[in-house]
């Protein structure tokens, strides 16, 4: 595995992490809803001026059509917007936890579909990562009350369909570029946010928003978004969707690193270190067990 494809997967949680910062300047002034509809259809016409400059071929098959709207449907309608929801009625820290069952969700995906063969050195890398994640959020700090539980329903089925939209990428990318399948995956999955953001654009005062807000809109819609989304599936071509997978247990201690250095009252502790610890070792794990296999996972066709 060449060393590019690490490093675009470490760029993509870094980008994720810092959504977790540029949103909470935002979000007091743009809704939930009116943000990621405008990450989604901002994203949609970034990428149709990038495809239409480099080119390549258009889909249209209707088939492939209909994969593409179910990618764009589970990568981000749904993942997205049950994310967001379910954190009106949980906890932050459950949500950050629950987000880190991705990887869990991912690698049993593969197993059960027979896309790849048990590891138990991927397994305990996964365990270990997990568990550094969990550890740096602070299990101490978990909300068990009956009232959430609604809410941490509600992201954990958003996490199903973002592991099913990393197994479910594989076949796809083999016929198309990333640029293609990008565009075409935000195209569809515009149609799907954008009900809520009419509902939440007339929640919203545009005259309360400065260009400072405007400009960290813009920040989030070309990075966290369209870069980190680009890049994800530029990794997927060339590695297991488990290996993208567990590197989101990256996106938490990445936040933990960086607040600190934007956010006040926020600081690096001695649990982050052995949290990052912990968490390195396990992708380390994982990173060694798919060198052993020399190959990438083979992901069979999907709805063909």
């Amino acid at each position: 595995m060449r060393p590019a494809v690490h490093l675009a997967l470490v760029v993509v949680q870094l980008l994720f992490a810092s959504l977790a910062i540029t949103g909470r300047l935002v979000l007091p002034v743009v809704p939930a809803g009116a943000l990621v509809t405008l990450r989604v259809l901002g994203a949609t016409l970034v990428l149709l001026a990038v495809k239409l400059a480099v080119g390549g071929p258009w889909v249209r098959d209707v088939r492939e059509l209909v994969h593409l709207a179910v990618l764009g449907f589970l990568g981000i309608a749904a993942n997205q917007t049950l994310f967001l929801y379910g954190l009106k009625h949980t906890t932050a820290i459950n949500a950050t936890i629950l987000v880190t069952t991705v990887p869990v969700f991912t690698v049993l995906g593969s197993v059960l579909m027979r896309r790849e063969p048990p590891s138990l050195p991927k397994f305990l890398g996964i365990a270990l990562a997990g568990g550094g994640a969990v550890y740096l959020i602070g299990p101490d700090r978990i909300s068990l009350a009956p009232d959430v539980a609604f809410g941490n329903a509600l992201i954990v089925v958003g996490m199903v369909c973002y592991a099913a939209y990393f197994l479910f990428s594989k076949s796809i990318l083999r016929r198309y570029d990333s640029i293609t399948v990008s565009f075409y995956v935000m195209f569809f999955a515009s149609f799907a946010v954008l009900p809520f953001g009419i509902v939440a654009a007339q929640q919203m005062s545009i005259a309360d928003i400065n260009l400072e807000v405007w400009l960290w809109v813009g920040y989030i819609v070309v990075f966290p978004t369209i870069l980190s989304y680009l890049l994800n599936l530029w990794a997927l071509k060339r590695v297991s969707s488990n290996m993208v997978a567990v590197y989101i247990y990256l996106q938490p201690l990445f936040a933990a690193a960086v607040a600190p250095l934007v956010l006040d009252g926020e600081q690096l502790t001695l649990r982050g270190a052995v949290a990052g610890l912990a968490i390195f070792t396990g992708l380390g794990l994982v990173i060694m067990a798919e060198l052993r296999q020399d190959r990438a996972i083979p992901i069979e066709a999907v709805g063909e």
